[in-house]
């Protein structure tokens, strides 16, 4: 078979998104590719002439963005269905239950044909407004799915602030009274990010995880922290477990339940290095 011929059985995906750092559409755009998928990529800010015409040259299976940050997203959507080219939206975040909530009716992306979101605990909240939506967790790139040496010691939290949802404060203060705590992206999330997560969870041996409390969801801490190496005591919630069997999780809202599972991990370190073990390679083989 020919180069020509074999290229036209790939699937052919338009992304448009924000592509200058790794951690951004370029993550996305580099794991198709490893599945032998052919990708455009179309910056965000491409004028609407720009974006249609790539599309129209490039004759995709779908276009994919997150939240379809346009400058005309209604025009693209429109050209888009007379095009009979499919439109898909991935977005990371919580909206049902959190004060975005109402972003929903607002944000071009929620307007695609079909619309996937980390989210697993609102699919009749999604059926009730007429969006076809799907969950699609996220996962670690594959590339940085590794372990590294470290001496591990201590405990840290990596997340923002996050004044919308005071649980987080009042928990890491109570970690940090009691363990002392080390925080990373406390004012700038993007203070650590690929290969140098690793190296922080090799060096460290509690990780706390906080997720915004909702039933069947989670943020990607849980795959980035697991994937990377990192030993994660996170908070339970429905669903996390079935997905993640060899998690640690602390009872719903029980401080003192956390705090007992950090002293114990960090006095058992065979224990807690095997459940690293297991984490890890249960991510390398299902969520890369």
């Amino acid at each position: 078979m020919s180069k020509e011929n074999t290229s036209k059985t790939k699937t052919r995906i338009t992304l448009i998104g924000k592509f200058n750092k790794l951690h951004d559409e370029e993550y996305i755009a580099r794991s198709f590719e490893m599945i032998d998928c052919e990708v455009q990529r179309i910056p965000e800010k491409a004028l609407t002439h720009q974006i249609t015409g790539i599309i129209k040259e490039f004759n995709p299976d779908f276009v994919l963005a997150t939240k379809m940050f346009i400058t005309e997203p209604d025009k693209v959507l429109s050209f888009l269905k007379e095009n009979n080219i499919k439109s898909v939206s991935w977005n990371f975040d919580l909206y049902w239950g959190y004060p975005r909530q109402e972003r929903i009716f607002r944000t071009p992306g929620f307007k695609c044909d079909y619309v996937f979101t980390t989210d697993n605990g609102h699919q009749k909240e999604w059926e009730s407004i007429g969006i076809n939506h799907q969950c699609i967790r996220q996962g670690i790139y594959k590339p940085e799915c590794v372990l590294v040496e470290g001496k591990p010691e201590g405990v840290a939290f990596i997340g923002s602030f996050n004044s919308l949802y005071p649980y987080r404060q009042e928990m890491l203060r109570r970690v940090e009274k009691q363990f002392g705590l080390k925080w990373y992206g406390k004012d700038d999330t993007n203070e650590l990010r690929g290969l140098e997560l690793n190296n922080v969870f090799a060096n460290t041996k509690v990780i706390v995880g906080d997720s915004v409390y909702s039933p069947n969801y989670w943020s990607n801490r849980v795959v980035e922290t697991l994937g990377r190496g990192g030993f994660l005591i996170h908070q339970e919630v429905e669903g996390v477990k079935e997905e993640y069997p060899y998690l640690v999780t602390y009872k719903k809202g029980d401080l003192d339940d956390l705090c007992e599972k950090i002293k114990y991990y960090l006095e058992h370190e065979e224990e807690r290095l095997e459940i690293v073990k297991k984490n890890f390679e249960w991510v390398r083989d299902n969520y890369t």
